[in-house]
């Protein structure tokens, strides 16, 4: 009997190894962390163009479900599913190699928030404020952010002393850059019959770099500096360009364990080509070149108390430039920590004067507009207070 379970025991260890030597390595299998973020707000305006205008509106508004894990010790994968009243989306779902290729690379493919400047690459959850500012979703292609799918290296470059710097280059879809042109009254206009004649629903690669240095300030407190650029094909027909150049700042100072003042700001300049169509000449193009900014205080205090104020001034995007700009002010508290937080936001909103002749106001009124906003989160992606 001892000598049968003995065979019996060799024949399954030797089994076993074979299965071992033969079987293709794998990654270990893990489950992937999970969170679901929920931001239901209300909302007031006196803006008259809002059908709502003078009444509380209550929104669900976006639910976020974050997934991620390491694939392997080289990589991580990053999924955001956005669930809203148009259905379910893809907001971002793209993997990272952290380590492994040469030269300290590091590689990122998929589809994500590019990083153009400080705020882009946030979500709305993490913004001490309501609304992204209006000079970023003027000026950066995209309707909620610059979202692009493609490919991105990146590298720490060695300083001295404790400078930190990086380069990111990407590589884009350049889908967000697209502009529909509107069709002219000329008689040989291509859109006169054939609403896709300017291949608007087509895109060339866009490019977009960003260069970034960070250095500390004492034990806690830090600076950071950046800059970034983006390119791409907004008419493929007419193969007109759109340019974004863009500077940012920000800096964390601690003053005690439990409190900091968080300053941040980007001026950004846009280049952008607007296709047109002449009769008897065919495309035609405008350029507009406008400039703006923005900047914000967020001062954090005994941990779960933040209030700050925010302004912003900037060019549209037209041929007479006209100066657009807005106050905030914005104030938060967490419970007892980061799973639930309550923020709320004013915006005073003034539209500079437009050109009367062209269809423009001469003195449009100013917009004061309210946000309340509750954050909750389960799961280990929390609504990033502080």
């Amino acid at each position: 009997m001892v000598r049968r379970n003995l065979l019996l025991a060799a024949l399954v260890m030797s089994v076993g190894a074979g299965v071992c030597w033969f079987a293709p390595a794998r990654a270990g299998v893990v489950n992937p962390d999970i969170s679901v973020l929920g931001q239901p707000i209300a909302h007031w305006t006196n803006d008259k163009l809002d059908p709502e205008h003078g009444r509380i509106r209550f929104d669900p508004g976006e639910t976020e479900m974050v997934f991620d894990a390491y694939l392997n010790p080289y990589a991580k994968g990053f999924f955001t599913l956005s669930l809203s009243a148009d259905g379910l989306e893809l907001e971002e779902g793209y993997f990272s190699l952290l380590r492994g290729l040469p030269w300290g690379l590091n590689l990122k493919g998929g589809k994500w928030r590019a990083g153009f400047g400080k705020l882009n690459p946030l979500h709305p959850h993490a913004y001490p404020f309501a609304e992204r500012f209006r000079v970023l979703a003027t000026y950066l292609p995209g309707e909620e952010a610059l979202n692009e799918t493609g490919v991105e290296l990146s590298e720490r470059i060695p300083m001295p002393g404790e400078l930190a710097l990086t380069a990111y280059a990407d590589w884009l879809q350049g889908d967000t850059f697209r502009r529909a042109r509107e069709a002219s009254a000329a008689p040989d206009d291509p859109l006169a019959t054939d609403a896709q004649a300017d291949h608007a629903s087509e895109s060339r690669p866009a490019a977009l770099g960003r260069l970034s240095m960070f250095a500390p300030l004492g034990d806690r407190s830090g600076l950071e500096l950046g800059v970034s650029g983006t390119h791409g094909t907004n008419n493929v027909a007419a193969g007109t360009r759109t340019t974004v150049w863009g500077s940012d700042v920000k800096a964390k100072l601690w003053n005690s364990p439990n409190s900091y003042l968080l300053l941040q700001g980007e001026a950004l300049l846009m280049h952008r080509q607007d296709a047109g169509w002449a009769e008897a000449v065919g495309y035609t193009s405008t350029s507009v070149d406008p400039f703006g900014f923005y900047a914000f205080a967020d001062y954090n205090f005994k941990i779960r108390y933040d209030v700050g104020a925010s302004y912003e001034r900037y060019q549209q995007p037209t041929q007479d430039k006209t100066w657009d700009q807005a106050f905030g002010a914005f104030a938060g508290l967490a419970l007892m920590e980061e799973t639930t937080v309550f923020r709320l936001s004013w915006e005073h909103f003034k539209p500079g004067a437009g050109d009367v002749a062209g269809g423009g106001t001469a003195n449009p009124d100013a917009i004061d507009t309210i946000w309340l906003r509750v954050i909750y989160s389960m799961g280990p992606h929390k609504a990033h207070q502080f």
